[in-house]
């Protein structure tokens, strides 16, 4: 069951993950209402961009709540890596991948699509960014700087500005990244300040030098921008609690938003397709999924529809799911079956498969090596203070 404070954003996780399936369901059905919408939403970009303003909102404060780094990189690795892998198994076994060694490498690291490996699902480009903005904020934490409103501009002041440029594509780094990846890893999780330090400057560097020299050609516009929008959801985090004022937050908004709205209407120029219904279209994605965050922020006292909280809880497996139900079942799909009954079967297979994957691959896996409070314990507190909180004052 989800707690009340958090039904909210299992919402908004629901309204994303929708979105998506919209996005990429019709392509083979309801084939003439994507044809209208299309000219006017993007709904996939508003989706993951919405799904990435949700991470960037609790993802950080998760952290520095708990203020331990080994409990944060073991829940994450609890909350994702079971799914991930068994969709890696599925879709390994039904389309054997052409190298095998750079696949398993890439993947094993969840960032392959900054390090040039080929992907074995194409909705893994989003884990890659996930992953890219975890370590990102390690680096943060480690040096003490989380707090810091500078990360969301400084992303989008050099996103835009770089976004003009034809991107350095370093090409397949699998192995060096992973190597890097593993050392930065290593140095935080050691418990010893100065290595943590180290680490986490490696991390950092790492993360930069992808997103900067290696980003896919599907983003080699707007790849740090995606970054930007999610420390944007860690500075409303930070409006909400107090931590910040929200005229400094706003600022940092307008500027992410802006910078957003300049590298999408830079890339119409480039394409010769600045036009006013894609120029209205790129202005209504951006509208699309900030005001579906302000909308769920603003209404998160109210009561959220427990069905679409339900969705929002399985969002994570019905995002890996839906697609590989989509590659799986193609011929399905382009049949003469009336669109209206082929998404109906198609949404209760995905809703199916993904309430079986997450009560029967997510909750085993978060409940992994978790450790459970010792009855024989009184008041015991679950989350110990942070080594690198700030004292409050008296």
């Amino acid at each position: 069951m989800t707690a009340p404070r958090m039904a909210w954003l299992d919402g908004l996780r629901a309204v994303a993950v929708l979105l998506v399936i919209y996005a990429h369901l019709t392509r083979f059905v309801f084939t003439d209402l994507r044809a209208v919408t299309g000219e006017w939403l993007h709904a996939g970009t508003a989706g993951v961009m919405l799904f990435f303003l949700v991470s960037g909102y609790i993802i950080p404060a998760s952290l520095e709540r708990h203020g331990d780094l080994r409990a944060f990189w073991l829940s994450r690795a609890r909350r994702l890596l079971p799914l991930y892998l068994a969709v890696i198994a599925v879709l390994v076994v039904a389309h054997p991948p052409a190298n095998v060694g750079s696949t398993a490498v890439g993947h094993a690291t969840m960032l392959p699509f900054l390090l040039g490996v080929p992907l074995v699902t194409p909705v893994f480009w989003t884990l890659s960014f996930e992953m890219a903005f975890y370590l990102l904020v390690t680096t943060l934490f480690t040096v003490r700087a989380q707090r810091s409103l500078l990360p969301p501009v400084i992303l989008a002041v050099l996103g835009a500005a770089t976004a003009p440029l034809v991107p350095l594509r370093l090409g397949e780094i699998a192995v060096p990244g992973a190597v890097i990846l593993a050392a930065g890893l290593a140095g935080v999780l050691s418990g010893r300040r100065r290595a943590e330090i180290a680490g986490g400057l490696l991390l950092g560097a790492l993360t930069l030098g992808l997103l900067l020299f290696d980003m896919d050609p599907a983003h080699a516009r707007d790849g740090l921008l995606i970054v930007a929008v999610m420390f944007t959801g860690s500075v409303i985090h930070r409006a909400d609690h107090g931590h910040t004022s929200w005229r400094r937050a706003t600022v940092v908004i307008a500027v992410v938003a802006a910078a957003l709205l300049t590298v999408w209407l830079g890339e119409l120029a480039a394409l010769n397709a600045l036009t006013p219904r894609y120029v209205t279209r790129s202005v209504l994605t951006l509208l699309t999924f900030a005001g579906a965050f302000a909308a769920g922020r603003l209404l998160r006292r109210r009561h959220t529809p427990r069905w679409l909280a339900r969705i929002g809880v399985l969002s994570y497996s019905i995002y890996l799911v839906h697609f590989v139900v989509i590659e799986l079942a193609g011929p399905v799909l382009r049949s003469r079956v009336p669109d209206p009954l082929l998404a109906a079967a198609y949404l209760a297979t995905v809703l199916g498969i993904s309430w079986l994957t997450h009560r029967y691959i997510e909750v085993p896996g978060q409940r992994l090596g978790a450790r459970r409070p010792d009855p024989a314990v009184k008041d015991q507190n679950p989350h110990p203070p942070s080594r690198y909180a700030r004292p409050r004052p008296p």
